[in-house]
């Protein structure tokens, strides 16, 4: 995969932090982590909208790929409804 950018994840804080090829930026707060079949996934929630009510989240993979962790969204319709359907589930 090219290297679009590169993220990081400050747990202390839990935001994921993901710079651009142009060294800009954004801030997610990581609203939870799942781990479903052996795979990771990260709710989200810009961190510029956490304080709005109607802010909508939306979901990140962390995948492995040659040894290097790349977040990825996710194409699959099956995939995204179960991964909705977790989060939902959750207490």
């Amino acid at each position: 995969m090219a290297n679009e950018g590169t993220f990081w994840i400050d747990e202390e804080e839990g935001l994921l932090i993901i710079r651009d090829m142009d060294g800009v930026e954004d801030q997610f707060v990581i609203e939870d982590e799942l781990f479903i079949d052996d795979n990771r996934y990260l709710i989200l929630i810009p961190e510029e909208s956490i304080d709005d009510a109607e802010a909508e989240a939306f979901v990140l993979k962390i995948i492995n790929d040659q040894d290097e962790e790349v977040l990825t969204v996710i194409d699959d319709e099956e995939e995204f409804q179960m991964v909705k359907e977790n989060y939902e589930s959750l207490p």
